[in-house]
């Protein structure tokens, strides 16, 4: 276990406020448990707000002589009835924020289910859970949380299939190049006027998008596909950052 890994202190900042983020799955379960609509922003505004200030709100003490909390520290949410306990730290250059678990205040319980992480090995084998797994939950994650779900670029398409695209007139060669294979099948599949029968590019680039995030504005997600990638290597995913270069937030290992 990596108890030795301590989270970040006051002052301290993430390398460009930026950090991989993974959860538990412990976090996740008890997000789809407890959390209701109204309350998602306000656990999503504790994560973020890590971003900007890693050393959170409230360090955890150890209390008790079974207490082995090293490297942790707490952020309140949900009114302040919840704590959610996390880790931050740098590894190798690159800002790491480890979400533990969240739990009630009262009672120290939020101790009790941390502890039991510790006392049964799961404190790192469950901390893989990146943060998209869980906004892939939230369809209507907003821009201001910095955790954009199609600011990335994805694997390319293979060239026969974007030759075909460019072809048949549904797309450019140069827009079809900066899309994935499921997003140019689903541009073709709808890149024809279904009145006149002729090809659309703002129909099937729009088609395309609708894969990632269902934005109305296609032209600003190739746009951002095209500007250099960040690239920093994660620590816990082992690949590089695939999102544009000057991301705000998360980094992000696979679309």
């Amino acid at each position: 276990m990596k108890l030795a890994l301590v989270s970040m202190r006051t002052g301290e900042h993430l390398p460009g406020d930026q950090a991989e983020v993974v959860l538990s799955d412990d976090v996740i379960d008890w997000i789809v448990d407890h959390v209701t609509e109204d309350q998602r922003d306000e656990i999503l505004d504790d994560i973020v707000d890590l971003f900007a200030q890693p050393w959170g709100k409230h360090p955890l003490s150890n209390r008790r002589r079974t207490d082995r909390l090293a490297g942790l520290n707490t952020a309140s949410t949900l009114s302040g009835d919840y704590r959610i306990v996390f880790r931050s730290s740098v590894d190798r250059g690159v800002g790491l924020i480890e979400i533990i678990a969240i739990g009630p205040r009262s009672g120290h319980r939020i101790y009790d289910a941390v502890n039991a992480l510790i006392a049964t090995g799961k404190l790192d084998e469950g901390l893989v859970q990146q943060i998209w797994d869980l906004l892939a939950l939230y369809q209507d994650t907003a821009d201001r949380f910095g955790l954009e779900l199609w600011d990335y670029r994805p694997p390319a398409a293979p060239d026969g299939l974007v030759r075909a695209a460019a072809a048949s007139g549904a797309l450019p060669a140069d827009s079809a190049r900066l899309l994935s294979s499921d997003e140019l099948m689903a541009a073709m599949a709808d890149a024809w006027d279904p009145v006149t029968g002729k090809p659309d590019i703002e129909r099937a680039l729009a088609a395309a998008v609708r894969r990632v995030a269902g934005s109305s504005d296609p032209e600003r997600v190739l746009a951002r596909r095209e500007e250099p990638r960040c690239g920093v290597l994660m620590p816990r995913a082992r690949k590089p950052c695939i999102r544009r270069r000057g991301h705000p937030g998360a980094h992000r290992a696979t679309p």
